[in-house]
């Protein structure tokens, strides 16, 4: 499927809703439907960091911090 940005009217988001947009569709992805044509070094370094994070939740900053601090410099 090859779509464009201007099909779906995302261009014309404010960058606020195209972050939002982007945060759900991140979400909806689960790695069991990671395409399996990724490089072997894609899929291990996703599943070493996906096991980084759930090993120590707290090391990292909740996204509602990481994109307020984002948006506030853009």
């Amino acid at each position: 499927m090859s779509v464009t940005l201007e099909q779906f009217g995302i261009d014309r988001l404010a960058v606020s809703d195209r972050m939002e947009l982007l945060e759900l569709l991140w979400e909806s992805v689960e790695i069991s439907e990671v395409p399996s044509h990724l490089p072997r070094w894609q899929l291990g370094e996703l599943a070493r960091r996906i096991a980084e994070a759930d090993a120590d939740p707290a090391a990292g900053i909740p996204w509602e911090v990481a994109k307020a601090r984002w948006l506030a410099t853009s």
